[in-house]
């Protein structure tokens, strides 16, 4: 039987918001939570965010940009709305970019906390108080590997990504005696746009191919290649299962065993 099939909609009856959905992993995610029987909304800054609903079906799309937290607070309270209840909240909206951090000026460091740390911090804060009275929910936030293993020119969104882990630790120890969980998804490296985006300025700036580069990446996973969307998809949908109803607080790893080399 298919994964939309009767035996795989464990879902059935939820109410999602995955954001950053507009494309790459959280698209993947929020096709995952529709095919298993949830209802769900996309939450993208980008407007391409309402094709890319229509496209999974199942699904409405918003446009919000998550550093801000009256438009975060609005789209919560729609969402509640039309729906009736929130039960899964994905907050997976996140920016890249970086330099050396005795270059970095203010407005560029703020900008990749605002978006990655406080955008994570307004999501989680607003679905809470509309899961508490309920007693159930479930929060997952999604971090990095850099946030653990931080590398040259990338200070502010390890920065921000470590603080993720944080928030997460906190929310689970908070919500816990309300029923609500909360995990922290650390991806590795990523086939999406904004890795090979990355990809591409570091080889300009060291002067290498992107090829190469590309492929040294590769070397440094066990599994010899970069992750998928449909990697992320599978573990929140399994975080979101009774499979896991004794998982909080957690920070898991998806990164093929990746080593810093």
């Amino acid at each position: 039987m298919g994964r939309g099939g009767e035996h795989h909609r464990r879902l059935d009856g939820q109410v999602a918001i995955v954001t950053g959905a507009a494309r790459g992993l959280g698209l993947g995610v929020a096709r995952r939570l529709v095919d298993d029987g949830a209802r769900v909304v996309l939450a993208d800054v980008d407007e391409a965010v309402h094709a890319s609903a229509d496209e999974i079906g199942g699904a409405t799309g918003e446009v919000c940009d998550v550093a801000d937290s009256a438009a975060v607070d609005r789209l919560v309270a729609g969402t509640v709305t039309r729906h009736g209840r929130l039960d899964i909240l994905v907050a997976n909206a996140g920016i890249g970019g970086g330099g050396p951090i005795v270059e970095m000026d203010n407005d560029a460091f703020r900008r990749l906390i605002a978006v990655n740390l406080e955008g994570v911090f307004f999501c989680c804060r607003a679905a809470a108080r509309v899961m508490i009275p309920r007693r159930a929910g479930l929060l997952v936030t999604v971090g990095s590997i850099f946030g653990r293993d931080t590398p040259a020119r990338s200070g502010a969104y390890g920065a921000a990504k470590a603080g993720v882990v944080a928030l997460t630790q906190a929310l689970a120890w908070e919500l816990g005696p309300f029923g609500i969980r909360a995990n922290c998804i650390s991806p590795g490296h990523m086939a999406t746009e904004m890795h090979w985006t990355a990809l591409a300025r570091r080889a300009a700036i060291e002067r290498r191919t992107f090829e190469e580069l590309r492929d040294e990446v590769r070397l440094s996973i066990p599994l010899g290649r970069h992750g998928v969307a449909e990697d992320i998809a599978g573990l929140v949908s399994f975080l979101a299962s009774p499979d896991a109803a004794y998982i909080t607080g957690q920070t898991i790893n998806v990164d093929g065993g990746f080593q810093p080399r």
